[in-house]
C-alpha cells in the first residue's frame, strides 16, 4: 500500500524529501538534526534513493538546506508570480502562460548587465560626439541604437538584483508537469550531470535531458531555450549583416564623398559585424546549454 503524500526521511542526516503518494519527487528540506532516542516517529514508505551530488560549479544540496528551500518552482511571497528558486535567491524565470520563461531583457549576473548598460551608454556618447560632427541626421542612427542597447542592460540588471532581494519561498513547491523532469529526478540507471559546454553541466535523469542546466551562477530553467537560441542566431546574423552593408557603403563614401563621412559609418559598421559574428559564434557554441542534446551522455 502507498504511504500518504508527505515528508520522509531522504537517507540523509538533516534532510527530507517529499513523497508525493505514487513517487519520489527531487524536493528535499532542511530538518534539525536530534539524538535517536528523541527522534519522533517516522511512516514508513519506499526507500529513497541517494540523493546525487551537485557540481561545485554552482553549489551543493547542503547550501539550498541552508537557505531554508530546495530549489524549485514557488510562489514568491506577495506576488502572483510563480519563480524558479535556486535555493539561494530568486531567478529572472517565471512560469508564464504555462510555460517557464525568462523576464524581458533580464541578464545574469545583474551586476554585468548593470556594467554593460553603462559601457553602451558611453560608446553612444561617443558616437553622437562624431555624429554632430558631422551634420548628417542619418549618423544619428548609431549613437541611438547603441542608447537604447545601454537602457536595455541596464534595466536588465536592475531587475535582477531586485529578484535577489525579494524574501524566500514560504510555500511548497509547484507540482506542475511542464516543469519536469527536475534537477535530481531519475528514471534509469546512470542518472547525474554531465558537461554540455564548458563548465555548464546539464541533468540526466537516466532516460532523457531534463531542461535544467547548472552554472556557476547556479541551476537555471532552459524550457524557453529553443526559441531563444533561435531568435538570437537571428539577432546576431542581423546585425552581422547590416554592420557589412555599413562598413561596404562607408568604404564607398570614402572613395568617392570624403575620408571623414565613410570613416562616421565605416567604424560602426565593423563594430555590429563584429558583435553580430561573435553572438552566433558564441550562440552555437553553447547551443546545448539552451536545446536539448540530441543524444545520450558522454558527448562526443
Amino acid at each position: 500500500m502507498n504511504a500518504p503524500a508527505g515528508w520522509y526521511d531522504a537517507g540523509v542526516p538533516g534532510q527530507e524529501r517529499w513523497w508525493d503518494g505514487t513517487q519520489w519527487t527531487a524536493h528535499l528540506r532542511g530538518v534539525p538534526v536530534v539524538a535517536p532516542q528523541q527522534a519522533p516517529a517516522v511512516p514508513q514508505a519506499p526507500a529513497v534513493p541517494h540523493a546525487p551530488a551537485v557540481p561545485q560549479a554552482f553549489g551543493s544540496p547542503q547550501a539550498s538546506v541552508v537557505q531554508g528551500a530546495p530549489m524549485g518552482w514557488f510562489a514568491v511571497p506577495g506576488t502572483s508570480d510563480v519563480r524558479w528558486w535556486d535555493g539561494s535567491g530568486w531567478t529572472p524565470y517565471r512560469i508564464r502562460k504555462g510555460t517557464p520563461r525568462p523576464d524581458a531583457f533580464a541578464y545574469e549576473p545583474g551586476s554585468i548587465g548593470v556594467m554593460l548598460g553603462i559601457l553602451f551608454v558611453v560608446v553612444g556618447i561617443m558616437q553622437f560626439g562624431s555624429f554632430r560632427a558631422s551634420g548628417a541626421p542619418l549618423f544619428a542612427i548609431t549613437p541611438l541604437l547603441f542608447f537604447v542597447a545601454g537602457i536595455i542592460w541596464f534595466i536588465g540588471g536592475i531587475r535582477v538584483n531586485g529578484l535577489r532581494k525579494l524574501p524566500a519561498p514560504r510555500t511548497a513547491p509547484v507540482p506542475d508537469p511542464v516543469i519536469r523532469p527536475l534537477p535530481g529526478e531519475e528514471e534509469g540507471a546512470g542518472a547525474g550531470w554531465f558537461p554540455v559546454s564548458g563548465q555548464v553541466v546539464r541533468w540526466w535523469t537516466g532516460s532523457r535531458w531534463s531542461p535544467y542546466v547548472g552554472q556557476k551562477i547556479g541551476v537555471r530553467p532552459t524550457q524557453y531555450g529553443p526559441r531563444a537560441y533561435r531568435n538570437s542566431m537571428i539577432v546576431g546574423g542581423v546585425l552581422a549583416g547590416l554592420g557589412v552593408l555599413a562598413a561596404v557603403f562607408g568604404f564607398t563614401m570614402i572613395a568617392t564623398a570624403g575620408r571623414f563621412a565613410g570613416t562616421v559609418i565605416v567604424i560602426p559598421g565593423v563594430i555590429f559585424a563584429l558583435v553580430g559574428g561573435l553572438v552566433m559564434l558564441m550562440i552555437y557554441i553553447r547551443r546545448y546549454t539552451m536545446i536539448l542534446p540530441p543524444q545520450a551522455p558522454p558527448l562526443r
